[in-house]
């Protein structure tokens, strides 16, 4: 016979088939559940977004995120070429930059990861839930409700640029955003003197390699125009263990890896307007792209008698759509002595129509458990200000201080320690600038933190450092 079912998840349905000679039996209708879901399940597994709208990081450059990332209106320096490209127009000569920027994690949820049970139970991986629980009498979370993960987004950075007289041509590799998990723990089963472990590893980086160029048009108006290739590297590692120690016929072992990797363009295109030496004004936006990442799932399910209806080992190569939406923002800079500099930017990201990786796979050869899926996972538009500082203490130190506010995109169902969205957040950031000679380092260290409706709390650690050299 042929069996349809429909599992609504967050506004969608996804219908599959099982077919099947035998009458139905009460655990071939919860395997038949379960291979519906398995595969939303394993794409549930990118988390830690290090900034609140979508996978964003704090920006580029350890001057900019210094002063809170806040530089919109300014725009005066290589970084030009992610906060504004008009911007540009401002250097002189040639030089370029190098660093590193490094995000530690500390993450605090009122619940370890869920371990919901079908059928009949909780279970919904469209609110982040990474492992179903086979049997009705495993519990419905695991222990472990603290994370620490130790440079968790670590991104380096290059960038160079040449001016031209009113051009300025510019360009680097650099991280745009990305996620990052790592989980392990253990929970018992009295009911079959069982052991459950979950572990849980994965990254999803999204990288940029940029060329721009800024105009000068007058004194007072520059424009900019900038192409990203984003480059997107997603793996994904997602393991369970039920071992018993009195019956082996309730054991056994879910293994599920994915590794793929895709590519996209995306436009920026920016102004900056000068009053006069005081006052600036600046606007970008970002066309955001579509990246289709390709490569291959694996899924190994294996184990005692009882586990029999779910058994299976399949791979496959896909695609996954990956829609990074677009973004504007607006700023302005402030300088009422030549000293010290007052910056404010207000952003918009629209994650309306975004794809992340665990709410679509199509495959080439489906099976049982790799179904391919279509949905939407909910997210919508987020916004945030920030507000930043600079001073020119003398002619070989600057000090700088920044902080922003933004407000979520991601639904707060996500949230557990292994696939944790962070909720509205809040970022203080300090740094200062070295000059020497044709050298100048710029240092950051800061702090992220925030909470979601759901009882996920974190706070992170930031540290950046960067090495521009004039040519």
């Amino acid at each position: 016979m042929i069996i349809k079912n429909k599992i609504k998840g967050n506004g969608y349905y996804n219908e599959f088939t099982l077919s099947t000679e035998e009458p139905l039996s009460k655990k071939t209708w919860f395997s038949s559940i379960f291979l519906s879901l398995a595969l939303i399940s394993l794409s549930s597994v990118p988390a830690t977004k290090t900034y609140a709208s979508g996978v964003n990081m704090e920006g580029l450059g350890i001057r900019a995120m210094s002063m809170g990332s806040a530089f919109i209106g300014l725009a005066d320096d290589a970084s030009a070429v992610f906060w504004n490209p008009a911007g540009l127009s401002q250097l002189k000569g040639a030089g370029y930059t190098f660093g590193v920027y490094s995000m530690t994690a500390d993450v605090d949820a009122k619940n370890g990861v869920s371990n919901n049970s079908l059928p009949g139970g909780d279970y919904d991986p469209n609110k982040g839930d990474l492992f179903p629980g086979f049997y009705p009498s495993e519990p419905t979370n695991f222990d472990d409700d603290e994370e620490l993960w130790l440079g968790a987004a670590t991104m380096p950075s290059f960038l160079i640029f040449k001016n031209f007289g009113r051009y300025t041509l510019a360009g680097g590799a650099f991280g745009v955003g990305g996620a990052y998990s790592s989980y392990n723990d253990k929970i018992f089963d009295p009911a079959n003197d069982a052991e459950i472990e979950a572990d849980v590893f994965a990254v999803l980086g999204l990288m940029s390699i940029n060329g721009s160029i800024g105009y000068q048009v007058t004194q007072k108006l520059s424009v900019g125009f900038g192409v990203d290739m984003l480059i997107n590297v997603w793996r994904g590692d997602v393991k369970k263990d039920y071992i018993s120690a009195s019956d082996s016929d309730w054991n056994y072992n879910y293994d599920a890896k994915i590794r793929k990797w895709g590519y996209g363009f995306q436009g920026n295109i920016g102004v900056l307007y000068k009053f006069n030496e005081q006052w600036s004004v600046g606007a970008i936006y970002r066309t955001g792209s579509d990246i289709k990442l390709e490569g291959d799932t694996k899924i190994r399910l294996k184990g005692g008698s009882n586990i029999d209806p779910f058994k299976t080992n399949e791979k496959s190569d896909g695609h996954t759509d990956f829609e990074y939406g677009a973004s504007w923002g607006v700023g302005v800079a402030y300088k009422p002595t030549k000293k010290l500099t007052f910056t404010y930017d207000y952003r918009e990201n629209d994650w309306s129509d975004f794809n992340w990786p665990g709410s679509n796979a199509t495959f080439d050869e489906p099976g049982k458990f790799l179904q391919n899926v279509d949905g939407d996972p909910g997210w919508n538009r987020a916004h945030g200000y920030s507000v930043g500082t600079e001073y020119l203490l003398n002619n070989k130190i600057t000090l700088r201080a920044g902080y922003t506010n933004e407000s979520s995109g991601v639904p707060s169902e996500f949230e557990n320690p292994a696939t944790i969205t962070l909720g509205d957040i809040q970022i203080a950031n300090v740094g200062m600038g070295i000059q020497y000679d044709t050298w100048k380092v710029d240092v950051l260290v800061g702090t992220m933190w925030g909470g979601t409706g759901y009882g996920v709390d974190h706070r992170c650690y930031d540290f950046g450092i960067s090495f521009m050299r004039m040519l």
